[in-house]
């Protein structure tokens, strides 16, 4: 690569981490109140303490928002770095974007190594978007891990550098442990079907690096990942917001009184999310269908005018041949990042713009292969990425939840 490109690239990458930076300091430095999930920066604490006469080792939980390796991440910065309460949500979140940005900047010179006019349209379809400044910052972490994990594939990197990178994706949420899964699983019978050597290697290095991360979780007391029940949580709160509006009353019930009446009434033999399923599948799939109508515009606000070219390319999905790992992988991650959420809760904006970076650079990946065909594939990502990066630039919102 001419080295002009190389300081191009890394300047536009400089001025958006500059300018991201600069949007968080204008923010609070201060993590906000418990009940906030960025609230897991300023809990979480890896110090070896002693209290009462016994040494204290507090391992992040599972259930909890920052789940165990993005917990573990802050921890390790505050070991590291000096913050105080007043600055260590400026710390944190700068931090999260720089990650962020870096991962896909390098995830795009992977996946599209020969054009830079196409990995500077990506870097910024990314860059405007706004999900860098996104908090909890553990979705921006899982975003820059599972790019990571995408690099190191498709670089060839050790087989169990790459278990790591995808163990610590698969535990920043609990909700990321199925797409971990599946992506293990994808990559091994991808190495499997290469001819490569030892291809179970792939699942014994990810199940030992995801053990070691989770016993300490089951060692210490007080420290087990499966305590809470954050499906039944998710189910009836957004059943409650959902419907609560949608009452035949001068005056709609407040929040508390809406689920007083629906777990006193309507779920009253029903406490669980499970319960729900197998008791009141008649009001189950109502909700999945008013959760629906929620979360598809969220989709559409995250990816904007790529929608357009990203269904092209699934559409020509047998014509892909030299990015068919990238475009399946991507294609799996989003199902499972996306699925979950409408069939329990809905789909927040925040929830799928952890997938924009992969989906972004898959898709100017496969475009560009199908060009010498379909030239309208390549068109349209210009066109379509062009018009979004005017949306974000010009939006007085990035994002809204």
């Amino acid at each position: 690569m001419p080295r002009w490109q190389n300081i191009l690239e890394s300047a536009i990458l400089a001025v958006a981490v500059l300018i991201s930076a600069l949007i968080v300091l204008q923010g609070s430095g201060v993590v906000p109140k418990p009940l906030m999930d960025q609230h897991f920066v300023e809990t979480v604490n890896l110090q070896l303490r002693r209290e009462a006469g016994h040494f204290v080792f507090q391992y992040p939980n599972l259930m909890h928002s920052g789940g165990i390796t993005s917990s573990l991440i802050a921890g390790i910065y505050k070991l590291i770095i000096p913050t105080s309460p007043s600055n260590l949500n400026w710390h944190f979140k700068i931090f999260a974007m720089a990650s962020s940005l870096i991962s896909s900047f390098f995830l795009l010179r992977t996946a599209i190594p020969r054009v830079l006019s196409l990995r500077i349209l990506g870097f910024l379809i990314i860059a405007t978007s706004g999900f860098q400044l996104l908090e909890p910052s553990s979705d921006v972490l899982s975003a820059s891990l599972l790019s990571l994990f995408f690099i190191a594939v498709l670089r060839r990197w050790p087989l169990f550098v790459t278990a790591l990178v995808l163990a610590t994706f698969g535990l920043c949420k609990v909700e990321l442990t199925l797409s971990a899964a599946v992506l293990a699983l994808f990559w091994f019978f991808w190495e499997w079907r290469q001819g490569r050597a030892k291809p179970y290697l792939t699942l014994v290095f990810t199940a030992l690096f995801l053990s070691l991360y989770l016993a300490p979780a089951f060692v210490l007391s007080g420290s087990n990942p499966f305590t809470s029940d954050r499906s039944s949580t998710a189910f009836f709160s957004a059943y409650r917001d959902f419907m609560r509006l949608h009452q035949f009353q001068l005056v709609p019930p407040t929040e508390q009184e809406a689920d007083i009446a629906m777990r006193s009434t309507v779920f009253h033999d029903a406490p669980s999310f499970r319960d729900v399923l197998s008791k009141h599948p008649d009001l189950y799939f109502d909700y999945v269908g008013v959760s629906a109508a929620r979360s598809l515009p969220n989709v559409m606000k995250v990816f904007k005018f790529m929608t357009i070219p990203s269904l092209l390319v699934l559409s020509q999905f047998r014509s892909i041949r030299d990015n068919k790992f990238l475009l399946l992988g991507t294609v799996l991650v989003a199902v499972c990042v996306i699925l979950p959420a409408w069939l329990v809760i809905f789909v927040r904006m925040r929830y799928v713009a952890k997938i924009l970076p992969i989906v972004t650079a898959a898709t100017i990946a496969c475009a560009l292969e199908l060009a010498p065909k379909r030239k309208i594939a390549l068109q349209l990502v210009w066109l379509c990425g062009l018009s979004s990066i005017l949306w974000q630039v010009f939006a007085l919102t990035p994002y809204q939840d």
